[in-house]
C-alpha cells in the first residue's frame, strides 16, 4: 500500500490542510482535491471512489471530509484502517480531547499538530505499526531528563525558601540581641541617633503591687496604661548590618542568598526585614502602640546588668547564664541548652589568691536528670573543685590577675528534664469558620526564680487584627508592627509579686491554627538555673574567715520557643 497524500477538505472542495508522503506536484494534488466532492454520490453508502488513476478513501465529518489518496493497487482493508486512525487523530486534536465533530476553525487552529501526528502514522507512504495511544505518548514528548531537571529546580526553590526563613530568623535574633544590649534594634547603625540615652534602672516592687522596670523600651496597653519593658544587655555581641542605599542593599541580599533562585514574594519578605535594620520604623496605630527603644550612647559590655550597676568590691564575681530551650505544645522539652561562665575580678592585690567556694559537683546541688558539665581554667586546681567545689589556684601559682576579669569556670547543661523549665507556656488555638480563638497562659514552674521583663510573643496570621476577649490580669499587650506579632509584656513573674500565672484570650481571622506557632518567650533573672551560686570567699594567705565580695549575676534567654 502506498498513501500518496492525506487531506482534510470542505464539502465544496476547499483544501484546509494536506500532507504529501510521495513526490506529487501541487497542481496535480489541488486538481484531485477539487474534483473529489463531485465524485461523491449523496446516495452512495461506500466511502471509496476511483478516478484519474488514484483511489479516494474518505470519511465525512459534517461539513468536512478526511481523505486518503492512494494508488489503485493498494490494499483497501489497510487503507480503511489507516483512514480510521488519521480521522480519530484529527477529531481528538481538533476537539481538544472531547471527541465529536470538528469545524473548519478547529482544523486551522491545530493544523500543525495534526500534520505532526500523521507523520507518526505514515512514513514515505507506508503505514507505521502504531496505534492511537502510542501516537498520544509520542506527541506528549515525555522526557526522563526533563523530569529530573524539574525536580532539581523544585529542590533549589525549596532550598532557597528555607534559606530565606533561616536568614529571617537570623535577622530576628539580631534584633533581639540588639534589644538585649540596650540598643534600638530598628535604627540605622551609621546614622546619628535622635534619641537621648536613657539610663537603665530597676525599681523593685513594694507592697505586692506591680513593679516598675525601665530600660528605655515601653509598651502602651490599649486602655492607656503603659507597662515598661526593659532591654536586656548581655555579654555576647550580635551581628550588625552595614548601612547602604539603593542597589547596594539588593546586591548584598543577593550575595547572601548564594545564587539560589527564589520567587518574588519570598524575596520581598526578606528585603522588608532587612530594610527594617536601616530605616526608622513608622509610627504604630493609636490603639496599640509599640514604641522604639532609645539608642544607648555606647555598646553594652558583659558587665552591664539591666537590674542596675553593681558596685564592685575588692573581690568582684560575675555570673552569666544563657538559656536556649525549645518546648513542644504538650509541655515536653524538645531541646535544652544552658551555658554559663563565672568571671573573677580582683581589685585589691591583697586578695590575689582568694578561694571562691561553690557547691561541689558531687554535692547534689545541680540537676541530676540533665547532663551538667564543668570546665575550669588551666590555673585552677581541678581536684579542689571536684572534691570541695573550691575555685583556688594550683600550687606554685602567684595569684589571680589584678584589675582585670578572668573566666575561672564554665559550665553547660543539656537534657530533656522538664523540672528545670523556668516558665511554661500553654497556647490553645481553636479554628472555627474562618476565625481562631486563642487562649494563652503562662505559669512559673520554678518558684525560686523571679523573672523580669517577660515578653511572650505570638505570631498572627497575615493581615489579622486580634480582638482581645479577656485582657490579662498582669502586664500589658501590644501589636509589634515590624514582626506582625502580639507581644504580651509582664514586668515581673514571681511568687512574691503574685504574678506566677496569668492568661490572655483573643480572637483573630484565619483558619490555620499552626500559624500561631512558634510562641517565643524572653526574660531576664538575677538568679541562675543550674544551681551555681557563690557560698563564700576567703583568703587563705591570711587564714581569715569569709571576706566581703560583690556579685553580679544574670540569666538571659538566647532562644525560648514553643514549637
Amino acid at each position: 500500500m502506498v498513501v500518496l497524500a492525506a487531506s482534510i477538505v470542505t464539502k465544496s472542495g476547499k483544501p484546509l490542510l494536506s500532507r504529501q508522503f510521495v513526490g506529487l506536484p501541487r497542481p496535480r494534488l489541488e486538481s484531485l482535491l477539487s474534483s473529489f466532492p463531485r465524485l461523491v454520490s449523496p446516495t452512495s453508502e461506500h466511502t471509496v471512489v476511483e478516478a484519474s488513476g488514484v483511489r479516494f478513501v474518505y470519511t465525512p465529518l459534517d461539513d468536512l471530509y478526511v481523505v486518503l489518496i492512494t494508488n489503485t493497487q493498494s490494499n483497501i482493508l489497510l487503507d480503511l484502517s489507516t483512514l480510521s486512525l488519521v480521522t480519530r487523530i484529527a477529531t481528538e486534536l481538533g476537539s481538544g480531547g472531547r471527541g465529536g465533530a470538528i469545524s473548519e476553525l478547529d482544523v486551522i487552529r491545530v493544523n500543525f499538530e495534526i500534520l505532526s501526528a500523521w507523520d507518526e502514522v505514515i512514513s514515505l507512504g507506508w503505514r507505521e505499526n502504531v496505534n492511537l495511544q502510542q501516537v498520544r505518548n509520542i506527541l506528549e514528548m515525555e522526557s526522563h531528563e526533563e523530569k529530573i531537571q524539574e525536580i532539581i529546580a523544585r529542590n533549589k526553590e525549596h532550598e532557597a525558601k528555607e534559606e530565606l526563613k533561616r536568614r529571617a530568623r537570623q535577622l530576628e535574633m539580631q534584633r533581639r540581641e540588639a534589644t538585649r544590649r540596650g540598643q534600638n534594634p530598628y535604627a540605622n547603625p551609621s546614622a546619628p541617633s535622635s534619641y537621648a540615652p536613657v539610663p537603665t534602672s530597676y525599681n523593685p516592687p513594694t507592697g505586692g503591687g506591680p513593679s516598675s522596670y525601665s530600660a528605655g523600651s515601653a509598651y502602651d496597653s490599649p486602655n492607656g496604661g503603659s507597662g515598661a519593658a526593659a532591654a536586656k544587655p548581655f555579654k555576647t555581641k550580635g551581628m550588625q548590618l552595614g548601612a547602604g542605599k539603593g542597589r547596594k542593599k539588593d546586591d548584598d541580599l543577593a550575595a547572601a542568598l548564594g545564587g539560589l533562585q527564589v520567587d518574588d514574594s519570598d524575596l520581598a519578605v526578606l528585603q522588608h526585614q532587612q530594610q527594617a535594620q536601616y530605616e526608622e520604623p513608622a509610627a504604630a496605630p493609636q490603639q496599640q502602640q509599640y514604641q522604639q527603644a532609645p539608642a544607648q550612647s555606647a555598646p553594652a559590655s558583659k558587665d552591664v546588668n539591666p537590674f542596675g550597676a553593681v558596685e564592685q568590691g575588692d573581690v568582684h564575681i560575675i555570673v552569666r547564664e544563657a538559656l536556649s530551650l525549645a518546648l513542644n505544645r504538650d509541655g515536653g522539652v524538645n531541646s535544652l541548652s544552658l551555658k554559663g561562665d563565672l568571671d573573677l575580678r580582683i581589685n585589691n592585690a591583697d586578695y590575689a589568691a582568694v578561694v571562691v567556694r561553690l557547691p561541689a559537683p558531687s554535692s547534689g546541688a545541680y540537676p541530676k536528670s540533665n547532663d551538667v558539665q564543668f570546665k575550669t581554667h588551666p590555673n585552677v586546681d581541678k581536684a579542689a573543685w571536684a572534691q570541695k567545689g573550691e575555685i583556688r589556684l594550683k600550687e606554685g601559682k602567684k595569684g589571680f590577675p589584678v584589675g582585670q576579669g578572668l573566666g575561672v569556670l564554665k559550665w553547660r547543661m543539656t537534657g530533656t528534664d522538664e523540672s528545670v523549665v523556668p516558665i511554661s507556656i500553654n497556647c490553645w488555638p481553636s479554628a472555627d469558620s474562618g476565625s481562631i480563638t486563642v487562649n494563652l497562659e503562662y505559669e512559673l514552674e520554678n518558684p525560686a526564680l523571679s523573672l523580669h521583663n517577660v515578653v511572650i510573643s505570638i505570631p498572627l496570621p497575615a493581615g489579622a487584627e486580634p480582638s482581645i476577649s479577656e485582657p490579662p490580669a498582669h502586664g500589658s499587650y501590644a501589636i509589634n508592627p515590624h514582626t506582625g506579632r502580639l507581644d504580651w509584656v509582664i514586668d515581673e513573674v514571681s511568687e512574691a509579686a503574685g504574678t506566677n500565672s496569668g492568661s490572655l484570650e483573643f480572637e483573630c481571622d484565619g483558619d490555620d491554627a499552626d500559624a500561631l506557632f512558634p510562641v517565643a518567650v524572653d526574660f531576664v533573672s538575677q538568679k541562675g538555673m543550674c544551681g551555681v551560686q557563690v557560698v563564700g570567699v576567703n583568703n587563705p594567705a591570711t587564714e581569715s574567715s569569709d571576706i566581703d565580695y560583690s556579685l553580679d549575676s544574670l540569666l538571659a534567654v538566647d532562644r525560648y520557643e514553643v514549637v
